[in-house]
C-alpha cells in the first residue's frame, strides 16, 4: 500500500471514530415544552429512584458517548437530544439524579439508556 493510500485509510478511520462519538454525544437542550422534548425527565435526589446519574460537565468536549455527563446548551441546534423536565416520575421518560463528581455519572437502569442514544 502506497503512504498516500495508508494516510487516506487512517484518515478516514479516525474522523469515523469521531463520528460514532458524536451520534451518541449528550449535548443536551432544554425546553419548557414536553411536545418540543425528545426526552422527558423528572428529577430526583435519591440515587435509588434514579435510571441515570448525571454530571453536567461545563465543558463539551467531556459529554462524548452516553455515559451521563451532559453539556447543557442554550443553542437547540447543537444538541442532540432535547429534554423537558416533568412533575413526575409517572409521566417521565428517564428519571435522573444530578451529581456533583462526574466520576459518579452513568447508568443505573440500563432499558432505558435508549432515550438518550
Amino acid at each position: 500500500m502506497s503512504i498516500q493510500k495508508y494516510a487516506t485509510a487512517l484518515t478516514l478511520s479516525i474522523l469515523s471514530l469521531f463520528a460514532a462519538n458524536a451520534v451518541n454525544a449528550q449535548v443536551v437542550s432544554e425546553t419548557k415544552f414536553a411536545k418540543q422534548a425528545n426526552v422527558k425527565v423528572f428529577v430526583t435526589t435519591y440515587i435509588g429512584d434514579a435510571d441515570v446519574v448525571v454530571f453536567k460537565t461545563p465543558f463539551i468536549k467531556n459529554a462524548y458517548g452516553n455515559k451521563g455527563q451532559w453539556y447543557i446548551t442554550t443553542a437547540s441546534g447543537e444538541a442532540n437530544k432535547t429534554i423537558c423536565y416533568v412533575p413526575s416520575k409517572e409521566v417521565a421518560d428517564i428519571v435522573v439524579m444530578f451529581t456533583p463528581d462526574s466520576k459518579q455519572a452513568g447508568w443505573k437502569n440500563k432499558k432505558k439508556k435508549h432515550f438518550l442514544d
